[in-house]
């Protein structure tokens, strides 16, 4: 779904892009395939629908722009400056794993188990806002070195870098695979990562009702560089719940722009009258949604607030409430460097790939569900932030924004795939030095009967293969 925002009305939109189309006497039966699927390539075709015009005109598909590349099995990611990040899937078949096909017996099948093939290692930007015929881009993504077929994940997390995990198009474990079951984890960072000074909102509230009054934030002028005026007039506030993610998809993801007014002061701070979630409960279900502030496309921290009453069932609506007008300033200005990137789809910064260092993602299917994923990931920063040395990490605040900004954040180098770390015997707060990964011994669970965990030695992977039950 793209973006709900007041100048759509919060009418729904859904893109539709890239997967394969086979007549379906060739799908087979829940055993194989009738076709070699992985000989056919993947569309780059693009879709936009609508079902609910708001102007009445009939619900009709209409044509977008088409992927950098064939992709399917591509997993959307709704990014905190208003664009989409494709990461993950394959040029060539579909979702899914069989022993053989139906003109392809097992010793003969060229890639094991896997229904798909070529890989797609560099991600894409989808900007709905940018005029057709530009909305997608891949200048200065870097690429990954792990394929991510059936079975992978993503996760926008607060700090708006992207968690990719997973990967196991075969019907078992199977670490010699042709695409091999994948214990590893990266983050992405995008763009957005490459500028100077992100923006430090401050009070925001706990909790966003169905219509009601509106609330305040505050922007300190350190937040942004160069005119007051340009930037409240740059700035849009962004509700993103990530989702649950599985099978290529986030269940329940939602992007939705809070509307807002502002006044900006002499000395350039500047205060966001913003409104409260439209009093509609349909468009975004009540439950956790974490908030992002961007001025110019350069995104906050999010901050996690609870949308509604938290619960299921009817919830309390109220009318919104009519905010303010506009208040400019005469010749405010920010006092924050000027950022090395304006958009999020700069060239200012180019990328490089990160070595790629082994970690757990538990669950063989990398199936996230968003509390355990994101409670995982608090307690690992906790301990992080406990041990990191505060002075270089990236300059963002931590003020009101839980614990996430206990993970060293990068300095440089935007649009790259990093490590996924986990050591908390050493931290010096760069990404780009060397790491250790905590060292697991085996587990009492009935999934493995010794540890499969990979740990870093010397640089390398090496691996305690473990036996599956």
């Amino acid at each position: 779904m793209l973006p709900l925002t007041p100048a759509n009305y919060y009418t729904p939109t859904i893109l539709f892009c890239g997967g394969i189309f086979i007549p379906d006497e060739l799908w087979g039966d829940y055993s194989y395939p009738y076709t070699d699927t992985w000989n056919i390539p993947a569309s780059k075709d693009s879709q936009r629908l609508t079902p609910e015009p708001t102007d009445g005109s009939p619900v009709t598909y209409v044509q977008d722009d088409d992927l950098p590349i064939g992709r399917t099995m591509g997993q959307f990611i709704a990014l905190p400056d208003g664009t989409f990040l494709l990461v993950n899937g394959a040029q060539n078949g579909t979702a899914g794993y069989a022993k053989m096909t139906k003109t392809t017996p097992t010793e003969a099948m060229p890639f094991g188990e896997s229904l798909a093939s070529g890989p797609v290692l560099q991600p894409a930007i989808y900007d709905p806002e940018a005029p057709a015929g530009s909305r997608w881009s891949t200048a200065n993504l870097g690429s990954s070195t792990i394929p991510r077929m059936y079975h992978s994940s993503a996760l926008l997390l607060p700090d708006g870098s992207v968690m990719i995990a997973g990967s196991n198009p075969n019907i078992d474990y199977n670490p010699n695979a042709h695409f091999p079951t994948t214990y590893t984890a990266e983050y992405f960072y995008p763009p957005y990562f490459s500028s100077k000074t992100r923006p430090e909102p401050q009070n925001i509230p706990d909790t966003l009702s169905y219509g009601g009054n509106y609330f305040d934030i505050t922007i300190p002028p350190t937040s942004y560089s160069g005119s007051a005026n340009d930037a409240a007039n740059n700035t849009k506030i962004w509700l993103i719940r990530p989702g649950f993610t599985t099978h290529a998809m986030n269940m329940g993801q939602r992007m939705l722009q809070l509307n807002h007014t502002y006044t900006v002061y002499a000395n350039g701070t500047i205060s966001l009258h913003v409104s409260q979630v439209p009093p509609n409960p349909n468009l975004l279900p009540p439950g956790p949604c974490m908030v992002f502030v961007a001025i110019n496309r350069i995104p906050s921290v999010g901050k996690f607030v609870i949308v509604g009453n938290g619960m299921t069932g009817t919830q309390p609506t109220s009318l919104a409430a009519e905010l303010p007008a506009n208040v400019l300033s005469t010749s405010a200005s920010g006092t924050a460097p000027s950022s090395s990137s304006g958009n999020s789809n700069s060239s200012a910064s180019p990328s490089h790939i990160g070595a790629i260092i082994g970690a757990v993602v538990a669950g063989i299917a990398a199936v996230g569900v968003l509390g355990g994923v994101f409670g995982f990931c608090l307690a690992r920063r906790r301990r992080q932030a406990a041990v990191a040395d505060p002075a270089s990490s990236y300059p963002i605040s931590s003020a009101g924004f839980g614990g996430f900004t206990g993970r060293e954040m990068r300095n440089s180098d935007s649009s790259a795939f990093m490590p996924l770390r986990h050591s908390n015997q050493h931290d010096d707060g760069s990404m780009l030095s060397p790491t250790q990964i905590d060292q697991f011994g085996p587990r009492p669970s009935s999934q493995f009967s010794q540890s499969g965990e990979f740990y870093l030695h010397g640089g390398d992977y090496i691996s305690r293969s473990g036996t599956p039950r």
